[in-house]
């Protein structure tokens, strides 16, 4: 028995291991321009983010026992290097490695491992620093040369102004070409992994080459998202500066590339995940318009990741509706084909009743 339940785990480890190989393909090409823009700081920040991850999951693994094949699956290492993407190059190199510890020890091993923890980990570890450590997480530096590698705190620390905090006070970066590239490039001040939109468009397109299932969740999140930012705009400046504006501020992008569409947590069929990736997004723009904090983005995620089942359902009420078929729930399917079964092996008397 205990060798076939290895046997499982390094199938399940395999299958996971797979689809993280891609996610942290894509996660260095932000590390790249997180090192380009703000120095060898972000990766020191990213590889002990992973570090204190992998060697959180080992040591809880060991305590109890249980699960001691999992940490191969490098999921852990996922979560470690996306927390500290998603903070400032000038965060306290200590923030993200508590970042982590939450994900891993509350988010994730509580529900078992990896492939059955019901929330993003990643997600759920920036959310904690957000509450815990609000001006932490959102003081950015300045892009000037003569700051990188400043602490926030730190004497001659100079702060700069995110696009996410001019969103929320209706200030635009103006219309101007070199105001736009600067966008586009990533220097402006924001996460130090996802301020490039150049680098999350390419990681999008990416994603439709490998990872096409789950990249149609991520392209309705994004068509939300964008439908949202022309329609109601937070600038005076006209609706496709609004648009640009929404989608490389903060962490936006990121999370839909990267947590809307996790396998795990999302819905199964595509069309669950069309309406899931929507209303994702649609959520996530009413945390931007109305919530305390100028990015609400990762709140958005775990509220989805909570009602993934009921939007498993509701699309596959859409989908058979749209076939023309009549929608059963499937335990009661199979309860129903199982009684049938039973009824047809029962002998039955001459005028049909069971005996």
């Amino acid at each position: 028995m205990q060798e076939i339940d290895v046997q499982k785990i390094r199938q399940e480890n395999k299958q996971t291991r797979d689809y993280m190989i891609d996610m942290l393909i894509m996660l260095s090409a932000t590390t790249i321009m997180a090192v380009f823009h703000y120095g060898i700081r972000s990766l020191i920040m990213v590889a002990t983010s992973i570090a204190t991850a992998v060697l959180c999951e080992s040591s809880i693994d060991l305590l109890r026992k249980r699960n001691p094949h999992r940490i191969g699956d490098l999921s852990s290492i996922f979560t470690g290097a996306a927390i500290a993407l998603m903070l400032p190059a000038s965060a306290p190199i200590w923030l993200a490695p508590i970042g982590s510890v939450f994900a891993i020890a509350v988010a994730k091993l509580p529900f078992g491992n990896a492939r059955t923890t019901p929330f993003v980990p990643a997600a759920a570890g920036f959310a904690f620093l957000t509450l815990s450590y609000r001006e932490l997480v959102f003081t950015y530096p300045s892009v000037r040369a003569d700051v990188k590698g400043l602490v926030t705190g730190q004497e001659g620390f100079v702060s700069g102004i995110s696009v996410a905090n001019m969103l929320s006070q209706k200030t635009s970066i103006g219309t101007g070409i070199i105001n736009m590239m600067d966008l586009f490039v990533g220097k402006v001040p924001g996460p130090m992994g996802a301020s490039c939109l150049f680098v999350m468009f390419g990681l999008f397109m990416y994603m439709l080459v490998r990872r096409s299932s789950e990249w149609i969740t991520s392209a309705g999140f994004l068509a939300a998202c964008s439908i949202l930012a022309v329609v109601f705009p937070r600038v005076l400046t006209g609706r496709s500066i609004s648009l640009v504006m929404e989608l490389s501020s903060g962490v936006l992008f990121f999370s839909a590339i990267f947590f809307i569409s996790d396998p795990i947590t999302s819905p199964k069929s595509q069309m669950s995940r069309v309406i899931y990736g929507f209303a994702g997004g649609v959520l996530t723009m009413i945390f931007r318009y109305f919530g305390e904090f100028e990015e609400g983005v990762c709140f958005a995620i775990l509220i989805m990741n909570a009602l993934s089942s009921y939007f498993e359902t509701l699309g596959e009420k859409i989908n058979n509706r749209l076939n023309n078929k009549e929608y059963k729930p499937k335990d009661k399917k199979e309860k129903k084909q199982k009684k049938s079964k039973n009824e047809k092996d029962t002998p039955k008397d001459e005028r049909g009743y069971s005996l």
